[in-house]
């Protein structure tokens, strides 16, 4: 008998058994289903957490120094930070680190309480170097940045994020205005770009730049920093970077090993990449569960199938007393096994896709559907169906005709 033939009668057999032919569709379903949302929904969460983290550091191609040694935990600010991190620092990582492209001082003040007129906030108050927002990659929605001058001079000008504008300013352009930091009086220069959500779910927006000096001498009146941001010239050697500048330091604040360093110097790429390598291990997990459920799926259509090879003797002896052989059982039985498992399959990737576009719909991520996990989940359904389908399938070849007809 040809394929065709051996083809129509397995087609027509499912159909002659739909509820059956259902159930083993169903588990498969499911399992492929799991598989294409868990693997879509991991990664547009990885893209997401990319994203964000960009977003909140600017650029990848520079490192951090914070005071205070490895076991310190925290945002760092001035009522945290021991005073072990100068100015003369910053000044001797840019002369000295040839790897070092420029640097930016800041200072962090969190609890401070900013006004104007009768409205009151509390964002996060930074004094930052003339070079800041070009370091960091941000923008400017309007007015002009910090320069030089203002940093030279002390003067008393601020940039103000969103948050702040729909706090201290719902109906009137802060351009030009004055608030007070403290009972001190900036005049605003310039609105940053919203940035949104961090990776942490607060908000970016709420902070308020002023020139680092202003901030050092007229404003917190301390002499010691909270952050060194350091640019590199070549992003890919940024361990290199980091253990020239660690040295440089040590030196310069006398630490001789074993001691702990009384700072830390971090990567934001590294910090980022962990993140993610967490996230997407716990994804790897996730469609490690779903791949055992639709292993379990195809041992539903195995045992189904055993079951219909018992119920089907009769069927199976007429077909071997008119002709066919031993092989066209087998492929009879496979065929019906691969078409179950690809209909399910086909059927839990369309589930899958739409449960990805609901999910990140509802959670507010970009859909990132895994076309990789999409094709791999139609040839894992696939490949199912005939393993699973061949101890049902050799069973049904190698029932005998003469018994099978007398049952």
């Amino acid at each position: 008998m040809n394929l065709t033939k051996t083809a129509k009668l397995a087609l027509l057999s499912l159909s002659r058994n739909r509820l059956r032919s259902f159930l083993m569709m169903l588990g498969v379903t499911v399992g492929i289903a799991s598989l294409t949302a868990l693997a879509s929904v991991g990664e547009a969460t990885k893209q997401e957490t990319m994203r964000r983290f960009k977003r909140m550091l600017g650029t990848f191609d520079m490192v951090i120094i914070e005071p205070g040694g490895a076991s310190t935990r925290g945002m760092p600010s001035l009522a945290t930070v021991e005073p072990v991190l100068k100015f003369a620092d910053a000044a001797a990582i840019a002369a000295e680190i040839p790897a070092v492209r420029q640097v930016s001082e800041m200072q962090f003040a969190l609890d401070l309480d900013v006004k104007y007129r009768d409205k009151t906030t509390s964002p996060s108050v930074i004094g930052v170097a003339a070079n800041y927002t070009a370091v960091r990659g941000e923008e400017l929605a309007a007015g002009s940045d910090i320069t030089p001058e203002d940093v030279a001079s002390l003067a008393r000008v601020a940039l103000i994020g969103a948050d702040v504008v729909t706090d201290l300013f719902p109906d009137q352009n802060p351009i030009g205005q004055t608030l007070r930091i403290a009972d001190v009086p900036f005049q605003i220069k310039g609105i940053l770009e919203s940035r949104g959500v961090g990776p942490g779910g607060a908000s970016m927006d709420n902070t308020i730049l002023i020139p680092v000096t202003t901030a050092s001498k007229r404003l917190f009146n301390r002499d010691y920093l909270t952050a060194v941001i350091a640019q590199l010239e070549d992003p890919t050697r940024a361990a290199s970077a980091i253990a020239d500048i660690s040295a440089l330091l040590r030196e310069r604040h006398g630490i001789i090993p074993p001691a702990e360093d009384d700072f830390r110097v971090s990567s934001p790429e590294a910090q980022v990449m962990q993140i993610t390598e967490v996230s997407s291990t716990l994804s790897k997990v996730l469609v490690g569960v779903a791949v055992i459920a639709t292993l379990i799926g195809g041992t539903v259509i195995m045992s189904l199938m055993l079951i219909a090879v018992s119920e089907r003797r009769r069927e199976i002896g007429i077909r071997r007393a008119v002709g066919a052989n031993r092989r066209d059982i087998m492929v009879q039985f496979l065929i019906e096994a691969a078409v179950v498992a690809l209909a399910g399959g086909i059927v839990g990737v369309l589930i899958g896709v739409g449960t990805t576009l609901v999910i990140t719909m509802l959670s507010d991520l970009a859909p990132a559907i895994m076309w990789t996990a999409v094709g791999g989940s139609v040839l894992l359904s696939v490949a199912i169906g005939l393993v699973f389908g061949l101890q049902p399938a050799w069973r049904a070849a190698n029932i005998d005709p003469i018994e099978a007809l007398r049952s």
